[in-house]
């Protein structure tokens, strides 16, 4: 029954994605007034009903073989960025010569967003969030369900530029514009021109293969510096690139005097020889390290409380002093993952680049996660936890770290409101702070 009901929905979706490709708001309404005018006037000796239907299939015809007659001749190039963030419109540059024999009028131009639809295994497998509220018939048709998958996989919403008119062999370049919707790769495979009829009626659309790739950053929301009262801890042998803070222990090199350097390093010797001030410049061995730590174990495939804990992790890292302090991602994916960025290693991007990528972990225990940070608990000056759940291996967790004075600043993320006041009841001897998905942006300040 689910697997009929399945491909019952991919064919009403693609239908409607083709209703709104061929026909503009107005066509749509023309249509439904013929089918209507159709069925109520099916008799024609007791109604004349019937001449309403024959009307409207005829501007809708006519509207139609009109739509036809545009072919652009374009030459058309994209200047899009590589990267974007979630739910920050970008602006980029389209520029647009005229190949053809004739002038473009009353042309739009948009991006090709290809629809996603979820397949039967992604279907039948997964979850709306909270579909367990919902009564029995909803539950056993699942069309909300397909709906939420729908909505889930659209990453990009494109948005239609209308075109100036294009005169023949002109070249002009326009500004467009797209919303990132939700992070994760986005394959571009070109641009959409179209053109409506002088009906207005229906529309006709030309795709202009030039395939590219997108890849949007999770949301970033507005998070205060954290400050641990943890000073800076020994690290043999320090950080590879780390630039010039805290003590300094094996000698590396002689270099320039730049302004700030310590007087004590100088090496008058170099400088006389030089004309110029040299200092010396030693390997960094004490410094401030911070471990943030991602909780991704849930058994959904797609969780809004995940990818509000995603949002608040790449936030918290963007946030923090890079030059000074050295932060380290910690999460498991298929595997044990830890990122590090900051102290003179050039990684924000490449961090966001992980972050827009990660997924959740069904198939392994959080005790990976909980063994990664006790490994790393010796050398770090504080720790930053995002937790999506609260069980008992999640509190031992946050014990370990309390009891051996690690500076800690922990976040739970929940569902709603009845989850929230469950788990303050719950957890309120905890250092903890609990928020619900979909109020971290107006609530972070107090982090």
């Amino acid at each position: 029954m689910k697997r009929r009901l399945h491909g019952l929905y991919v064919l009403t979706e693609r239908l409607k994605n083709r209703m709104s490709a061929r026909f503009t708001p107005l066509g749509k309404v023309f249509l439904l007034l013929a089918a209507l005018t159709l069925l109520f006037g099916i008799n024609v000796e007791r109604t004349m009903i019937y001449h309403i239907f024959s009307l409207t299939l005829m501007l809708l015809a006519f509207s139609f073989v009109l739509s036809l007659r545009f072919s652009p001749s374009l030459r058309i190039r994209r200047f899009l960025p590589a990267t974007c963030v979630a739910g920050r419109e970008i602006r980029y540059r389209v520029r647009l010569e005229n190949t053809g024999t004739g002038s473009l009028r009353g042309v739009y131009f948009r991006e090709a967003i290809p629809a996603r639809l979820p397949d039967w295994h992604e279907f039948d497998a997964a979850r709306e969030e909270k579909e367990e509220r919902r009564n029995m018939f909803d539950r056993l048709m699942g069309y909300y369900r397909w709906l939420w998958l729908v909505e889930i996989g659209r990453k990009i919403l494109p948005v239609e530029q209308p075109l100036p008119n294009l005169p023949v062999a002109a070249t002009q370049e326009i500004e467009a514009t797209l919303l990132p919707l939700r992070r994760g790769a986005v394959h571009l495979p070109g641009a959409v021109l179209g053109r409506v009829d002088p009906f207005g009626l229906c529309r006709r659309e030309v795709l202009h293969d030039d395939e590219c790739n997108l890849l949007v950053l999770p949301r970033i929301y507005a998070v205060p510096q954290l400050l641990f009262r943890g000073g800076r801890k020994y690290h043999r042998g320090g950080i590879t690139a780390a630039r010039e803070q805290g003590d300094s222990g094996d000698f590396l090199s002689l270099r320039e005097y730049v302004h700030g350097d310590p007087i004590k390093h100088m090496d008058w010797k170099a400088t006389a020889r030089s004309g110029r001030p040299i200092v010396k410049q030693f390997r960094d061995e004490f410094f401030s390290r911070y471990g943030l730590v991602l909780d991704s174990f849930t058994e959904k495939k797609y969780s809004s409380v995940f990818e509000e804990a995603v949002s608040l992790a790449a936030s918290v890292m963007l946030a923090q002093d890079s030059f000074n302090a050295v932060l380290d991602l910690l999460f498991v994916e298929n595997e044990c993952v830890t990122c590090t960025v900051g102290g003179g290693i050039d990684g924000q991007q490449r961090m966001m680049e992980i972050l827009a990528a990660v997924s959740t972990c069904g198939d392994k225990p959080f005790s990976e996660l909980a063994a990664l940070v006790r490994s790393h608990a010796a050398l770090l000056s504080g720790v930053v936890v995002i937790y999506i759940d609260l069980d008992r291996e999640r509190r031992d967790l946050l014990e370990y770290l309390h009891i051996r004075n690690i500076p800690l600043k922990a976040v739970l993320l929940v569902e709603d409101d009845e989850t929230m006041a469950r788990e303050k009841k719950k957890h309120h001897d905890l250092p903890l702070q609990i928020f619900k998905a979909g109020e971290v942006e107006a609530k972070i300040g107090s982090l």
